[in-house]
């Protein structure tokens, strides 16, 4: 083991914030060739949601008000619509994460694909960007459908966390209406990187929290329910401590975009057809290629 390695050890078992802050600098002094300064968002919707990104881990909006594209709402709204009645209830393993959710679309897609002008749009990068203040690369573009299944919550359906990267956001855009019966996204305010509450609950051999136990460490006052209409959008980073509700009678369609720094812990998964490069502005250019303009 190294003597970094080894600083980091002791850090992390004696001063565990202090060794996140350290992990931190090192991942932006890695990334500082795509850093990207908040202060040049200037749009409210994109400051607000920024804003309340960096102080809560989460933030909402809709697509209305941020990118306010009628004719791409409608174009998006339709495939999704048009995916989710094609869809046909498959043979799962009990217990597996495949028994509730099936990725409708997901890894291949083109450049003109309504769903890649979403995750690509510059006001959804701006808000990504100047949450983690660098320039995001696209890691994952997938379309979920969720259902009710008998029994109690399993999987992501139990209190957890990503280690996808030091920070990343998740885009969601809803296409149903999404409430409690439907199984929102549910998020423990504040436990995500630069958070206030960075307390890890009790938990099983998967590193999954019941309620009782999130409870212990974060007050269920402080867990915000993520209920929506179609064309409700929200940010998220998932290296904060969430979860989906358990859907009891209705399903859940939603578009999900996995935005990651030059350093993340996990592969690539999207692949990106018919691609005009010269139509790309600094910020889509790293998000779609990983990298800047040579």
């Amino acid at each position: 083991m190294s003597v970094g390695a080894k600083v980091r050890s002791q850090l992390a078992r004696r001063a565990p914030r202090l060794e996140e802050a350290v992990v931190r600098a090192n991942w932006r002094r890695h990334n500082r060739d795509r850093a990207f300064d908040p202060a040049a968002i200037t749009d409210p919707t994109q400051r607000r949601l920024a804003d309340d990104l960096t102080r809560e881990g989460v933030a909402v909006g809709t697509f209305d008000e941020l990118i306010g594209d009628p004719a791409l709402w409608d174009e998006a709204a339709a495939k999704a619509k048009r995916l989710h009645e094609a869809w046909q209830p498959q043979e799962a393993e009990a217990g597996s994460k495949a028994s509730f959710l099936t990725k409708l679309a997901t890894k291949e897609f083109d450049a003109s694909d309504p769903f890649v002008r979403i995750a690509l749009h510059p006001a959804v990068l701006n808000v990504t960007n100047a949450y983690l203040k660098l320039r995001a690369t696209l890691r994952a573009l997938e379309l979920w459908h969720t259902h009710p299944t008998p029994g109690g919550a399993i999987q992501t359906q139990l209190w957890h966390r990503d280690a996808d990267d030091v920070m990343n956001v998740k885009l969601y855009l809803y296409f149903t209406d999404v409430r409690v019966p439907a199984g929102p996204l549910t998020y423990a305010l504040g436990t995500h990187p630069i958070g206030t509450n960075r307390t890890v609950p009790d938990h099983d051999e998967h590193r999954r929290s019941t309620d009782d136990q999130m409870a212990r460490v974060v007050p269920e006052s402080e867990w915000r329910i993520l209920e929506g209409a179609p064309g409700t959008i929200v940010f998220a980073d998932t290296c904060g401590y969430h979860k989906q509700l358990k859907p009891e009678s209705d399903e859940r369609v939603k578009l999900v975009g996995h935005y990651v720094s030059g350093t993340p812990y996990v592969e690539g998964a999207l692949e990106l057809r018919g691609v005009d490069e010269s139509s790309l502005s600094e910020d889509q250019y790293y998000a779609v290629f990983d990298r800047g303009r040579a």
